[in-house]
């Protein structure tokens, strides 16, 4: 009976709020497929809206749909020619910037006018090949990661190389998107005996057979779905990638770190206003999704959810709250009754119920002026209430700095994260894959922890880690950059005896040509000390070389 009142309440409330957002704002509704999130679209937005030419943008809430990314670049636009009016030359990087995404949506905004929406068309054809050398850390489940934020692809040491494709379709309010590549990567030797006994006290799970591994040579489908977009809420099922939070290292609850997930989703993609005293919350948008993960044991074939609802109080103040949750799967509790027991998991929490592996997720995003942006989240697991346990709260922080002193064209960031719990002695008695007590991405029961197919959802950083990175940007235009960056990770001996710590200083270069090609070159060093993994210090190498046809 529980169940089906709540699932009588949810009805109501999807059939209600599409008719209270109609007001806010006035755009025809139209199927449109998302921005991939490696895009030079992003940055170049997060720049304009940094600068306060955009004030209605939710960076926490990735990825966006073309014709939102439309609507944002009509708003800089009107900003933009508004402070001309005042005689307030914003520069020409920022002008250059509205021109290059006017190029880019030319034909979503003149659907969003009232033209037709009809597109297929092939968005990119792309090829990359990365040379690995020295100890790479592939595995920031247990050990750390070498190359973070790419989708779950393999890497090993050695020559990795991935090509593939990109396709869209829209119709009315009907959108489809397809990407898919091949990958290859080098066979690698099984792990020793002391590695593999050690990742078994991590998970509490069964020690693996010395089984080598094999040469990747793969076929394998990135974002691919279809959908519909219902009055400006786009439902589409298939394989898709979600970035929830303001960080740019990756939010802690969901990032591109892993391969996307099989999911049902519901995405209100334009901003609406609630009505009545509901208002004061400002523009309100909502992200919910149903899905199953891959590569899990223990057990198989679990159930992921999860709700994020963000709003805009002021201009400058982006606020938003988040839950997700694992359940089910094999051998576990399954069904209705236990899907909206998750997805209002307050009670069950506070009672102890082990139905899932929940977190509850805070974050922010503050613009003081048109020269600091300062933003965070905060991440707890199996705690409705995670201020009043400020201990156990994963962090993740930073500053943006879109123009420097005399340095009109060059931005600097700098960003904290940690998922270290310094309340190690006071939670004795809590499952811990380790000698301490509490531990972030894990559960005693799901045991395969927040993953997908063996990458993180949320944060590289991984389980009981803690980094600092900086990165500055050199903006020559749009699409031809030189970004320069440093980040400095370590592990807690907690967690890998011994503990771990690394420094990476990499470079990376985005050039565009005529006709829609792009060249990305990657060079990255890593000096790492990690007594668990090898003895003494080590340094590997990573250089990538990349080439992009995108039809303009």
């Amino acid at each position: 009976m529980w169940g089906r009142k709540k699932l009588l309440m949810i009805i109501g409330l999807l059939v209600a709020m599409p008719a209270l957002a109609q007001d806010y704002p006035r755009y025809r509704a139209i199927g449109s497929t998302y921005v991939p999130l490696e895009s030079w679209v992003y940055p170049a937005l997060e720049r304009l809206a940094a600068l306060q030419y955009i004030n209605s943008d939710f960076r926490g809430m990735k990825p966006w749909t073309r014709t939102e990314c439309a609507r944002l670049t009509e708003e800089a636009g009107e900003n933009i020619t508004e402070a001309l009016r005042r005689d307030e030359h914003p520069g020409d990087d920022v002008v250059g910037l509205h021109h290059a995404l006017e190029r880019e949506f030319a034909a979503e905004i003149d659907a969003l006018g009232g033209g037709r929406n009809r597109v297929f068309k092939l968005e990119s054809a792309y090829a990359r090949v990365m040379s690995l050398s020295g100890p790479i850390l592939n595995d920031s489940f247990h050990f750390g990661q070498t190359i973070a934020n790419d989708y779950g692809r393999p890497s090993r040491r050695g020559t990795n190389l991935i090509a593939g494709a990109s396709f869209r379709a829209a119709y009315g309010p009907f959108f489809a998107y397809s990407q898919g590549e091949y990958q290859h990567s080098p066979s690698a030797p099984p792990l020793p005996d002391s590695l593999r006994v050690l990742v078994a006290q991590m998970d509490q799970v069964p020690v693996k057979p010395p089984l080598p591994f094999g040469e990747i040579n793969r076929f394998q489908l990135l974002d691919t779905y279809v959908g519909v977009n219902l009055k400006n809420w786009q439902i589409s099922f298939g394989r898709q990638t979600l970035w929830w939070g303001t960080a740019e290292s990756g939010g802690l609850l969901f990032s591109n770190n892993a391969e996307p997930v099989n999911m049902l989703r519901v995405n209100r993609v334009v901003p609406f206003r609630p009505p009545s005293f509901l208002a004061i919350l400002g523009p309100v948008r909502v992200d919910f999704f149903v899905g199953r993960l891959g590569g899990h044991e223990f057990p198989v074939h679990p159930w992921i959810q999860g709700l994020r609802i963000s709003a805009k109080v002021t201009r400058k103040l982006e606020y938003a709250a988040t839950h997700t949750v694992v359940f089910g799967g094999v051998g576990r509790p399954n069904g209705a009754d236990v899907f909206f027991k998750t997805l209002f998991p307050i009670r069950a929490v506070e009672r102890s119920e082990q139905l899932g592996d929940n977190y509850f997720s805070f974050d922010f995003l503050y613009r003081f002026t048109r020269h600091v942006t300062w933003y965070g989240e905060f991440l707890a697991s199996d705690d409705p209430a995670p201020f009043f346990r400020p201990s156990r709260m994963a962090i993740n922080t930073g500053l943006y700095f879109p123009r420097l002193p005399w340095l009109r064209k060059m931005d600097l960031r700098l960003e904290t994260v940690s998922t270290m719990s310094p309340c190690e002695p006071l939670c004795v008695g809590e499952p811990r894959s380790g000698p301490a007590s509490f531990l972030h991405y894990w559960h005693g029961i799901y045991r395969n922890g927040y993953t997908n197919n063996g990458n993180i959802l949320g944060n590289s950083i991984g389980r009981d880690g803690a980094g600092f990175q900086g990165q500055t940007t050199y903006w020559f235009s749009p699409t031809n950059k030189l970004q320069l960056g440093f980040k400095r990770t370590q592990v807690s001996p907690h967690f890998v005896p011994g503990g771990a710590q690394g420094n990476d200083f990499s470079v990376q270069h985005e050039r565009s040509f005529k006709a829609g090609f792009y060249v990305r070159s990657f060079v990255q060093v890593e000096r790492l000390h990690y007594p668990a993994l090898f003895s003494g210090r080590r340094t590997n190498v990573a250089a990538s070389l990349g080439f992009i046809y995108s039809p303009e």
